[in-house]
């Protein structure tokens, strides 16, 4: 400590009427305490305006009441000091620390806070308008009822803070991190969020529309009730949140990362993911368009087909179709969409199918020059015409009900069938099938299909399948029979028989509810992580035990011997 430093500190430490007087018979003496340590020094009431404290230790001083007017407190320790009342106006508190702080009823108007340690501090009786508090830690402080509208705060800390009442509306907290904090009745409106860290953070019934939400870590938080509609969520991590009834009409979710997620009410039961599967599932479908400067030719709407088939071709797996072709003021555009991304990256195919769109465009644009071309097509297309147009005429009328559709898909058979003898087979099936008809009719079956011990049917809501099941296994259990059931929802196509000639089903779904059924114990209903997610949408009344099964038989893109995961359901009712 230097000689003036020593001087200073004597008669500092003589208490506030000595340091004072000091002062005021030396009005223009500098005043500087930088690095020293004065932990736990009694500095009340004293007037220390103008003071240098750089790098200065002062925790747990008591500067109750002490004046520092436009003092330099950066790097200082002031954790755990005292300060209520005191005059912090213009103070410099860069990268001071003030953890644990009493502040009551202190002056901090126009203080520099930026990098200030605020954590666990009570700042409820501040106004905090016009500080800076970029990159501040709030951590664990208490700002219930608090007014940030407007503040810049971009990569603050507030971990923990009580946050109750704040009013965020245009508040910028890029980059922040505010884990573990209830923004549930906080005004949010214009809040910017991109790359915060908002780790279980509840946001229930929030209105987060429109909001950019890019590269958020959402993990673990509450989204129940929230709006998301429109929302930028696009590289967000999504694992462990709780999206009941959550609102997402036109969101953007490329790149989203999500493991598991609960879709239930109370939060508790997860659906899990594999990589993009639940971008794939949730995402609004990816689009590319094709302009054209004129009004779409004969030889371009032929040609379309051939586009498709190469770019499908181009990206195996990948499937697509035309939305819709309009008219714009200046040129014609086709949307096309992408129904099935073929396990492909959605954001990556859709600027790479833009490109290769871009690049075929071409082709049609200088078959325009080339008539012979032209008359070639229109020639090939009309033979093609003139052969196959009646026979589709015909088959129209033989196949007017078969279109596809997504359904929910049940499937069973009985335990023991083919122990029983002919006659004990020919009476027990009769009333099997006498048992099972007014239970499919009461919950809307349709197109039942009964083979043997064997019964595959569909449902338009997947509630209706699964109240069907639990009904079909009460009734049949009543009258001595065991049933194993499977349940799965996707694209079923209805197509006719030509041997019964009635109206079939066949798809992926129907496999893998038959694979379900192969897998499920005698008396217990199996079903798959899409109609767990859906019943949980539809708060439906039944609960669902998790399994990790090895499937016996190959289905879709899974082998033998692969382990999924599904559900066994009961009505809560039962337990």
């Amino acid at each position: 400590m230097s000689d003036a430093n020593n001087e200073l500190y004597n008669i500092l430490v003589q208490g506030a009427d000595a340091w004072n007087q000091w002062r005021k018979e030396n009005p223009k003496e500098k005043v500087v305490f930088d690095g020293l340590d004065l932990r736990g020094m009694d500095l009340s009431d004293c007037d220390l305006s103008e003071a240098s404290f750089v790098g200065t230790n002062i925790a747990y001083a008591d500067l109750k009441n002490a004046v520092l007017i436009a003092s330099n407190l950066t790097d200082a320790n002031l954790c755990y000091c005292n300060l209520s009342n005191a005059k912090l106006i213009a103070a410099n508190l860069k990268k001071a620390n003030l953890s644990h702080a009493n502040l009551l009823h202190a002056n901090l108007l126009t203080a520099i806070c930026y990098q200030t340690d605020l954590s666990n501090v009570d700042l409820r009786d501040h106004d905090l308008r016009g500080q800076d508090l970029r990159e501040a830690n709030l951590s664990g402080a208490d700002l219930r009822g608090q007014n940030l509208e407007g503040l810049d705060m971009q990569g603050a800390q507030l971990i923990g803070a009580k946050m109750e009442r704040v009013n965020l509306r245009d508040t910028n907290l890029t980059g922040a991190n505010m884990s573990d904090v209830d923004l549930s009745n906080c005004n949010i409106e214009g809040v910017l969020l991109k790359s915060a860290n908002l780790s279980n953070v509840n946001l229930t019934s929030q209105n987060l529309s429109g909001f950019n939400l890019s590269k958020v870590n959402l993990q673990g938080a509450d989204l129940r009730s929230a709006n998301l509609c429109k929302a930028n969520l696009d590289g967000a991590k999504l694992s462990s949140t709780k999206l009941w009834q959550v609102q997402t009409k036109g969101w953007s979710i490329r790149n989203i990362e999500c493991s598991h997620a609960s879709w239930d009410q109370r939060g508790r039961d997860f659906t899990h993911y594999s990589p993009h599967q639940f971008e794939k599932l949730f995402s609004d479908k990816v689009t590319f368009t094709l302009r054209y400067q004129r009004m779409l030719s004969y030889q371009d709407l032929a040609t379309l087909p051939f586009f498709i088939e190469h770019l499908e071709a181009s990206y195996w797996g990948c499937k697509l179709r035309i939305r819709d072709i309009r008219n714009e003021p200046g040129d014609t555009r086709a949307v096309l969409v992408v129904e099935d991304t073929g396990g492909l990256n959605p954001s990556v195919l859709e600027s790479s199918l833009q490109q290769e769109a871009d690049k075929l465009q071409s082709i049609q644009i200088s078959l325009q020059s080339e008539r012979k071309l032209q008359f070639e097509i229109r020639e090939s297309l009309q033979a093609i015409k003139d052969k196959y147009w009646p026979k589709l005429l015909e088959l129209s009328e033989i196949d007017s009900d078969a279109k596809t559709r997504r359904l929910a898909v049940l499937f069973t058979d009985l335990k023991g069938f083919s122990n029983w003898n002919e006659e004990e087979r020919t009476d027990k099936l009769s009333l099997f099938r006498g048992l099972l008809k007014p239970v499919l009719k009461k919950w809307h079956a349709s197109y039942p299909n009964m083979e043997g011990d064997s019964l595959r049917a569909t449902f338009q809501s997947v509630e209706h399948s699964l109240q069907c099941a639990a009904m079909m296994q009460r009734v049949l259990a009543g009258a001595g029979f065991s049933l194993r059931i499977g349940l799965d929802i996707g694209e079923v196509k209805i197509t006719h028989n030509e041997i019964t000639e009635q109206l079939d089903i066949e798809g992926d779904a129907i496999n893998f509810a038959a694979r379900l059924e192969s897998m499920a114990d005698p008396g217990q209903v199996l079903v798959s992580e899409n109609v767990r997610h859906y019943a949980i949408q539809t708060d439906a009344p039944f609960k669902f035990e998790e399994h990790r099964l090895a499937l016996k038989k190959a289905v879709g893109d899974k082998q033998a011997g692969d382990t999924v995961v599904c559900y066994s359901s009961k009505l809560e009712a039962e337990d």
